[in-house]
């Protein structure tokens, strides 16, 4: 769910050279995606899909198709719900043929998780918060992980509530008790640009405002293909809403009104299968009611589409926060050991490597691997050898940021870190180290906890985890953190 205090990105039209036409025009050099042009059989045949024949899914190079918006919408009349003959919202339903209701039994046969916040009876299930919540709190369905899926639910919340419908989501222990990371239809009805938009949770955040459609290009880009003006439904009234998945196709509903649509052409971001959960939000007091949860599987699943044509007006997404955001996520990768040649105590977290002192051969196969950047945090008097020459001899980028015990750990130096870490990417991968890993441990909770929302007790065994074990160390580091989450 988004925060409380989200406030609306903002957009901007892309600089890109046009020709005369007004087509958005690729480089000189062709794009390595680059597919032949397809026949007009089976261009109709993408139309029919809601797609566009592409020649590729960088936005750098993608021309105008003019036919893009009316197969969007096309797609969005064919697939819109029709619920005339159906039971209105909130009355009780049958679970329809070939779909999984996720309300049978009690409480604890169906789901999992933050149970305390929440009941089940008479088939509704009530979340409730009494302003006290200080993190977003999940409980997950025992349904075995969805692909491509149809999903319904009639939904009741207060007029200040604020929750959200995850899917295709991971259960992440380590940041924090059954914390969910992944997409989330948004459910908070005091803000129209949100309610029923596309977020992920612990992720890229804003993916898709409520009136939108949003493809997010191979780089992770945004861009607003076409947007109107949100829809309003009243609070504390039911309303049925619908979520489709497709492959890397993303649709939303409220009361049969289309709210989101979004192409996820990021193959680092996007997930392709996860769990199905609900959310109580930080914030006041609040009630969210969910009933009718029906689930339906698509099957055969649909191979994602790595291409996608954007027209030459859409609007570039600027990220939430400013474009000093600009490719930011929570650093919350999955924690995972993993192995240099020659170097001891080496763990990943998505694109950045933590480590003892690597050797040449050890910094020749981090390069191999995507690591682009080298940081070390060895004082020079502990060092008999030229550590900058033997960094750039492997052709990495080098950065110094010495010190040796909790002493020279000042505020400014794990500042220092935490801002190179935050600029790591799958395409510039960074590799912190120290002699033993020992130091590397300690700058890891406050990157952890501060850059990655993770919970402070689970960051302190992380740490320990990587080679931390000089306890003055670590209570450095735990009180850099505390100074900041004040």
């Amino acid at each position: 769910m988004s925060p409380s205090c989200l406030i609306p990105s903002s957009r901007e039209h892309a600089d890109t050279h046009r020709d005369q036409q007004g087509y958005r025009m690729a480089p000189a050099v062709p794009h390595k995606s680059a597919v032949p042009r397809r026949s007009a059989a089976a261009a109709d045949q993408s139309i029919a899909e809601g797609l566009t024949p592409s020649s590729c899914s960088s936005r750098n190079s993608q021309p105008i198709s003019l036919v893009l918006l009316a197969g969007l919408l096309l797609t969005t009349l064919q697939l819109t719900p029709a619920i005339a003959a159906e039971p209105a919202a909130g009355s009780p339903r049958e679970t329809p043929d070939g779909s999984q209701s996720l309300l049978e039994g009690t409480l604890a046969d169906s789901w999992e998780g933050s149970l305390d916040d929440w009941t089940l009876e008479d088939g509704v299930l009530t979340g409730t918060t009494d302003g006290s919540v200080k993190v977003n709190r999940f409980i997950t369905s025992k349904l075995p992980p969805a692909e491509d899926f149809e999903l319904e639910v009639d939904v009741w919340v207060s007029a200040r509530g604020n929750s959200g419908i995850q899917y295709r989501s991971e259960v992440r222990e380590d940041l924090g008790p059954n914390v969910m990371v992944g997409y989330q239809c948004d459910v908070v009805a005091a803000n129209p640009k949100y309610n029923g938009m596309l977020y992920e949770e612990r992720g890229r955040r804003i993916l898709c405002h409520t009136g939108e459609q949003v493809v997010t290009d191979a780089d992770g880009q945004g861009w607003v293909v076409k947007s109107s003006t949100p829809p309003k439904f009243a609070p504390e009234t039911w309303h049925r809403f619908k979520v489709r998945v497709v492959g890397n196709h993303h649709q939303h509903w409220i009361d049969g009104q289309p709210t989101a649509e979004h192409f996820d052409l990021d193959p680092n971001g996007r997930a392709l299968s996860g769990r199905i959960g609900v959310q109580v939000h930080v914030g006041p007091p609040m009630e969210v009611r969910y009933r009718n949860f029906f689930v339906k599987r698509l099957t055969p699943t649909t191979q994602p589409k790595e291409s996608i044509e954007i027209p030459a007006d859409a609007e570039k997404i600027v990220p939430q926060g400013g474009w000093k955001n600009a490719g930011q996520r929570d650093s919350n990768h999955k924690l995972v050991a993993a192995e240099l040649p020659g170097t001891r105590n080496v763990h990943r977290a998505g694109p950045i490597w933590l480590a003892s002192q690597p050797d040449a051969e050890g910094l020749a196969a981090a390069k191999k691997a995507g690591v682009t950047r080298v940081i070390t945090l060895r004082s020079e008097r502990e060092l008999d050898f030229d550590d900058e020459a033997l960094v750039k001899e492997a052709g990495l980028e080098f950065h110094a940021i010495r010190f040796g015990g909790h002493q020279q750990m000042t505020d400014q130096k794990i500042d220092q870190i935490r801002e190179l870490l935050q600029t790591a990417r799958h395409d510039a991968q960074i590799l912190l180290h120290c002699a033993s890993a020992n130091r590397v441990g300690a700058v890891w909770i406050a990157h952890r906890v501060l850059d990655g929302r993770q919970a402070i007790e689970n960051a302190l065994l992380e740490g320990k985890q990587i080679g931390l074990l000089d306890p003055d160390l670590g209570t450095t580091a735990m009180e850099y953190v505390n100074q900041r989450k004040r």
